[in-house]
């Protein structure tokens, strides 16, 4: 870097004014400064045009030929490059040497700088045979010229050979270069594979027929391969990435995301995503694998303090995310008592904003009309952009990496991580312990572990935010917070009660609201994981009534999803659909599921665990259930050879569910 002074003669710009220096006043500390082009004379104390420097209203002009004029500027106030490390390497190693031999010659006065002088140090620099470099007097004294007019900056002494020789320019015939530009136009920037042979065999072919036109002397020659493949490897554009790799990629790779703006506020912006768990988990029962589990997250931004989650087999669906906001929104206690963490987990509450991606589970009018009625904005991230809700991702990438990753039985992330690591073999973290582990990794690790985007712990950023009287929002009570978060149907009130999904459901309550309804639908709410009771809304009086199931003992810890199962078994039976034949088929398939439990097959035993736990959280399966026995069963005509089906050893709960026409829909 080269070094200046506010001295005679120097020039800089000041507020894109030119000046020089035109006389210094050392006792009043100030200068006389001239305006090049309008020649006003100025008066500035010293002290004024330090401070500009240093405010960047104010540079130096550079000089030397190491300078080089900005688009916007009429003097040269830039270096060709900032660091020495830019130019190539054997240049300023020249350049070097150069310094070298005429640094004896700097340290003599001015006035011993005779020809002589020159002449000696020329001589002895060659005489040590130590340089790469050739030396004379002449450039000598041209390397001292150029080094203190640049202000003694070691850029000034180096050669810009690098520049020479039409460096980039083309050496083909025009024709042949517009012929190549448009087959390459043409053929090359589309979805499909192209390759430079591609494009050299259609050149070739145009060139010929070019050269059927022109006479001998004057036909083309085809480029070599290599002239082609370097015109396809320079970068290409937005709109040739776009037309070449797709306009996604083309955004990706041509969009800078700059920092997003994050609240202050506790609760003020809350993020929800899903992932499947990279571990294998095992049965309490007999030790074998169940495979992996969804985890949905809720992270608190303005703290990054995890807010709340749901662990369960059930894939990515609104029971999911229902079940993540019901754990966000409750306090949760006693967690030093119950799993012998250090710390509790202080997060809760209702959030202001919502944000989630673009997946089934997150589309409906059931999230909509639940974020409504609870006072929660729900924001949608544009398609395919993580970026819009990076803080929940990463937090889901670091419970892999800082907790996962680390357990005997993890999958990683993908199958070249994993190599040839047997994860299921290796697996040994028990279904009824997987709760504790995230509870203790949240609580303890991450909420405590320095957070580089917050720049600070979780924890106290969020004792520090919530310490001055600040209260969270709260539903009014809990069963109301289980209605709003439940899923809505519309059903018509009739004189048995309600019926939904082949289940029947009455109340006393319903009396009257029948007659008001006057045979009109109206709303009802229901909880995916547990069809026992529906609620069903009264308009007139604003609320809504509990109606319980009228078969107790069959929907007592029934799922949606495994109440599917039984009803298309019974189908596929060609049985009528009465509680009576429910509650077989329901005791028939537990002895199903019961012997597909014995079976090592992951894929098997993951759907077995799902029906076993009827979609409950893995905070409530910290001990061992073992499946309900069921008394025996009456004597029944033997089934269709469809209903068996998951007898076949080979046969996996996937084909199962296929068998009994499951609904596709994640969300149920």
């Amino acid at each position: 870097m080269s070094s200046h002074r506010f001295i005679i003669g120097q020039c800089f710009v000041w507020e894109s004014e030119l000046y020089e220096i035109k006389r210094i006043f050392p006792q009043e500390k100030q200068a006389n400064i001239e305006n090049v082009v309008t020649k006003a004379i100025r008066l500035v104390p010293l002290a004024e045009l330090h401070q500009a420097l240093f405010d960047g209203t104010l540079k130096f002009e550079v000089r030397g030929k190491q300078a080089r004029r900005t688009p916007d500027s009429h003097v040269s106030t830039a270096n060709e490059y900032l660091e020495l490390a830019d130019y190539p390497e054997l240049l300023v190693a020249q350049a070097r040497e150069r310094l070298k031999v005429i640094q004896p010659l700097l340290d003599l006065p001015p006035t011993q700088r005779t020809r002589a002088a020159f002449v000696a140090r020329v001589d002895e620099a060659k005489a040590a045979g130590d340089l790469t470099i050739k030396v004379s007097v002449r450039s000598v004294y041209r390397w001292i010229q150029e080094y203190t007019y640049s202000g003694n900056d070691l850029r000034a002494l180096i050669a810009h050979s690098f520049k020479r020789g039409g460096r980039d320019a083309s050496r083909l015939d025009e024709t042949v270069t517009k012929i190549i530009e448009a087959v390459i136009n043409e053929q090359y920037y589309q979805r499909e594979k192209v390759t430079a042979d591609d494009i050299r065999d259609e050149v070739a072919v145009r060139i010929e027929e070019t050269n059927l036109l022109l006479p001998p002397a004057e036909k083309l020659q085809v480029p070599a391969l290599a002239t082609i493949n370097r015109r396809l490897s320079k970068p290409l554009d937005r709109e040739q990435h776009a037309l070449k790799h797709g306009k996604r990629a083309a955004e990706l790779g041509y969009t800078q995301y700059g920092r997003t703006g994050y609240p202050t506020v506790p609760l003020e912006r809350v993020e929800i995503d899903h992932t499947r768990m990279d571990l294998i988990v095992i049965d309490d029962e007999d030790g074998l694998p169940l495979g992996r589990m969804t985890l949905t997250y809720c992270l608190d931004m303005a703290t990054r303090y995890p807010l709340g989650l749901y662990m369960g087999f059930e894939p990515p669906s609104y029971y999911s995310v229902m079940e993540c906001l019901y754990h966000a929104i409750c306090p949760k206690p006693n967690l030093v008592e119950k799993y012998g963490t250090d710390h509790e987990w202080l997060a809760y509450g209702l959030p202001d904003t919502l944000v989630t991606d673009n997946g089934k589970e997150f589309i409906g009018k059931d999230l909509e009309d639940s974020c409504q009625l609870l006072g929660i904005v729900l924001q949608r991230t544009p398609v395919k952009h993580p970026e819009f809700k990076g803080g929940v991702e990463r937090a889901l990438r670091s419970a892999a990496t800082m907790l996962l990753h680390k357990i005997p039985g993890t999958t990683f992330s993908n199958i070249r991580e994993r190599g040839d690591y047997d994860s299921i073999s290796q697996a040994c973290l028990y279904l009824s312990k997987v709760d504790e582990v995230i509870c203790n990794y949240i609580v303890d690790i991450y909420a405590e572990k320095y957070h580089r985007g917050l720049k600070g712990i979780p924890r106290v950023r969020w004792e520090a935010l919530t310490h001055n009287g600040f209260a969270p929002r709260l539903p009014p009570n809990a069963e109301e917070l289980r209605i709003l978060l439940g899923r809505t149907d519309m059903r018509t009130v009739q004189h048995y009660g309600v019926e939904f999904k082949t289940l029947r459901y009455n109340s006393p309550a319903l009396v009257t609201l029948r007659t008001r309804l006057q045979g009109e639908l109206t709303k009802i709410k229901y909880h995916p994981g547990d069809m026992s009771r529906i609620y069903v809304y009264d308009p007139f009086e604003n609320l809504y009534i509990e109606t319980p199931a009228l078969d107790q003992e069959y929907t007592q810890g029934l799922s949606l999803w495994k109440h599917a199962v039984i009803h298309n078994a019974v189908l596929e039976s060609a049985k009528e659909v009465n509680p009576v034949n429910l509650g077989l088929a329901k005791r028939r398939i537990q002895a199903i599921v019961n012997e597909g439990r014995a079976r090592k097959r992951v894929g098997t035993r993951t759907k077995s665990a799902r029906w076993d736990t009827a979609g409950k959280p893995a905070s409530e399966l910290t001990e061992p259930t073992p499946p309900p026995e069921s008394p025996p069963a009456p004597p029944q005509p033997p089934l269709p050879p469809a209903y068996f089906f998951e007898l076949d050893e080979q046969a996996d709960l996937s084909d199962y569910k296929a068998t009994f026409n499951l609904p596709k829909s994640r969300s149920d």
